[in-house]
């Protein structure tokens, strides 16, 4: 149903902006202009991107309301929706998820202003939240009938070994960058100059909050492969004891994990072009741009990680 109705809405605004119609949400020369794979493109481009877009999800929608989705439907299903969720968008859907908050909270500590947020809820980075939700959509659907009749999922104890190496490796992400934007905020200048920490002293209390939002997230990562990532812990009123839903963990993990792995790969494409990455002469400041490199890296561990919870659960449900 979702995908049929952004299917049919967007094919025909995706249309009228390939036609110059107004509300084109790449348009470079408006406000909130990001830095998207259609940004660079005209309208003309972009809109027809976009329809095409719209029509191979209109088409998947139907075969799949009328038990006709094959498994090359279904491969289509997925690369169009990991086109949409993850290689399409830019930095700002995870600003919109995860700087809001900390900005909200910096903005009732009078740290920054509140026009600061507002310029966040654009219509480019609205439509950005709707492309990756019907991309998510998308990917959702063809997996699951990839993976329909395949049987038992593999052993438990592959599905642990595989998932303690993707859970190191999403928890050393987020560590690293919160060195540096810790070492920001306590007046440390962790891989960059002190002209430079001078310079961005105002803003460092955002990339502390953000930094601190990914270590609560490393931490609970962790629990993909600890026991109490499987049962309510002991301080959780009603729910102690219980079992927690396989899909509660593993579906928070794979939805953070995507606009991660948009935003690093969207400072990757900028950093191989020459393009600026971050403020005004970061560019010879290794600190304020490495640690963002690594972000593809942290969203496919951390996907990687939620997929062999998943795979586990299952195999121990099924006496695996």
């Amino acid at each position: 149903m979702i995908i049929s109705v952004w299917s049919a809405s967007y094919l025909v605004l995706a249309l009228l902006w390939a036609l110059g119609a107004p509300g084109y949400p790449f348009d470079a020369g408006r406000a909130g202009a990001g830095d998207t794979l259609l940004d660079p493109h005209p309208a003309a481009v972009g809109g027809s991107v976009l329809a095409v877009a719209a029509l191979v999800a209109g088409v998947v929608a139907a075969l799949a309301a009328g038990g006709r989705l094959n498994r090359a439907a279904a491969v289509v299903a997925v690369v169009t929706g990991v086109g949409l969720a993850v290689l399409l968008p830019d930095v700002r859907v995870m600003m919109t998820a995860g700087y809001l908050p900390v900005m909200l909270a910096a903005a009732l500590a009078g740290q920054v202003e509140f026009s600061m947020i507002a310029s966040m809820l654009t219509w480019p980075s609205v439509n950005l939240l709707i492309l990756m939700a019907a991309g998510v959509s998308l990917m959702v659907l063809g997996t699951r009938a990839l993976l329909a009749g395949q049987g038992r999922p593999g052993s438990a104890a592959g599905a642990l070994r595989a998932g303690r190496y993707a859970v190191a490796v999403a928890v050393a992400v987020p560590v690293v960058y919160a060195v540096t934007r810790f070492g920001w905020l306590l007046g440390v200048p962790v891989g960059v100059s002190d002209e430079f920490l001078a310079y961005i002293a105002e803003i460092t209390p955002i990339g502390a909050g953000l930094s601190a939002l990914g270590l609560l997230g490393a931490v609970l990562t962790v629990g993909l492969i600890r026991p109490w990532g499987e049962t309510w812990p002991r301080w959780v009123p009603f729910l102690r004891g219980r079992p927690i839903p396989a899909r509660l963990p593993a579906g928070s993990a794979l939805a953070v994990s995507l606009p991660i792995t948009s935003a690093g790969l969207m400072y990757v494409r900028k950093k191989v072009s020459g393009e600026q990455v971050g403020p005004a002469g970061a560019g010879e400041e290794l600190g304020a741009w490495l640690p963002e490199m690594l972000w593809p890296l942290w969203g496919a561990a951390l996907a990687v990680a939620a997929l062999a919870y998943l795979a586990r659960r299952r195999s121990l449900a099924d006496g695996g």
